[in-house]
């Protein structure tokens, strides 16, 4: 049988467990919510935007070492001319496809977080909060927003039980 002492001690240690588990999570979930914004504008974007992301891959695109160290009859096929009608309309529709699987892996993602006590916070729009914001710097004041207003969030920030687990990282309307 284990003391109220002991009890308590295993219960801590099990909260700082969850949270280092939640906050190794946090960049995962940034990494599909920036995911699901690139693949809304490659859908939202112009069909020149859509042909060039359907035409070279995005390990092609993150780097031209990557692009030269692929076989030469690769690059030819990935650099060939504008692709045929046909072929743009169904690089579009694998784009909405992809864009809504990160979509849905992001908010099933999230989901679960909360349930265990994850809670993101809005910051665009709102006053500078120094107790749960860090400025990254200014930016001029967007239609509708004061000075000292945030016009812009870097990095979303979450609660985790009523307690901050990261700040957000936001751009700061000037003057």
């Amino acid at each position: 049988m284990t003391s109220p002492r002991e009890r308590a001690q295993l219960q801590a240690a099990l909260r700082q467990q969850q949270e280092a588990l939640v906050r190794d999570l946090l960049p995962v979930l940034d990494a599909l919510d920036r995911a699901e914004s690139h693949w809304r504008q490659v859908v939202q974007g112009s069909s020149t935007a859509l042909m060039e992301a359907s035409r070279r891959p995005w390990w092609a695109r993150a780097g031209e070492r990557l692009w030269s160290l692929l076989p030469r009859w690769m690059r030819r096929w990935w650099s060939r001319g504008p692709q045929e009608p046909g072929q743009r309309e169904a690089s579009a529709a694998l784009a909405r496809s992809a864009g809504e699987g990160i979509g849905l892996i992001r908010a099933q993602l999230l989901e679960v977080l909360q349930s265990h006590g994850l809670e993101p916070f809005e910051s665009v729009g709102l006053p500078f909060d120094p107790e749960r914001m860090e400025a990254l710097g200014q930016r001029p004041a967007a239609a509708g927003l004061a000075p000292g207003q945030v016009v812009e969030e870097a990095v979303r920030g979450y609660l985790w039980q009523q307690k901050l687990l990261r700040e957000a990282r936001v751009l700061v309307a000037g003057p």
